[in-house]
């Protein structure tokens, strides 16, 4: 991977995320600066990159987490982003992986590209009153969590946002935060990737 100059969070419908796109924007910020990383922007798309139906399964009625990532991997690749940037889709919408009845979301750290699913963040889908506190937490820590496969970092076992989240209720238990031992690793990682 050649050097990183940006995150671009790129909306992929505009229910559910384009209106929150901005505090997004500013939170992320906020943790990557706490990591000691303040050195990488964050650009905000501003345009919605549709979903294609190619990456939609009619009988799961969701989509397919890797052909999505992959489509914003080649609509970003035509116009030459990905070359010094990674880049996060963010979708109100439900996403899965083979093998798995969902997932909320997925990285490609070799090809720069992360996907978040924001859908079964709402409270709403679980029959509860709308949060928008809880939803906007959940949807930054998935993001968090997605930026941290791309920024070179596996799942972990102690309290950071990198610990793998099987339920929403795993996702509420876990900090928006990277814990010490990750934050080293990001350092670390993007340093050998700005020389």
């Amino acid at each position: 991977m050649s050097k990183l100059s940006n995150i671009i969070l790129v909306p992929l419908t505009t229910r559910g995320v384009q209106e929150y796109i901005e505090e997004l924007d500013a939170e992320v910020r906020g943790i990557l600066n706490e990591a000691g990383l303040s050195n990488i922007d964050i650009l905000v798309w501003p345009d919605v990159v549709k979903p294609p139906m190619k990456c939609f399964d009619w009988t799961r009625v969701q989509y397919h987490a890797g052909c999505l990532a992959k489509h914003i991997k080649d609509v970003f690749q035509v116009i030459g982003v990905l070359d010094k940037n990674v880049v996060i889709g963010v979708g109100y919408i439900d996403g899965f992986e083979h093998g798995l009845n969902f997932v909320f979301g997925e990285a490609l750290p070799d090809q720069r590209v992360a996907v978040v699913f924001t859908k079964r963040l709402k409270p709403e889908f679980y029959g509860n009153h709308p949060d928008y506190n809880l939803y906007f937490e959940r949807l930054v820590k998935e993001v968090v969590h997605e930026l941290g496969h791309l920024l070179g970092l596996e799942h972990c076992s102690g309290n950071c946002v990198m610990r793998f989240s099987n339920s929403v209720v795993e996702v509420d238990e876990k900090p928006k935060y990277f814990c010490g031992d990750c934050k080293e690793k990001i350092k670390r990682y993007y340093m050998s990737r700005t020389k």
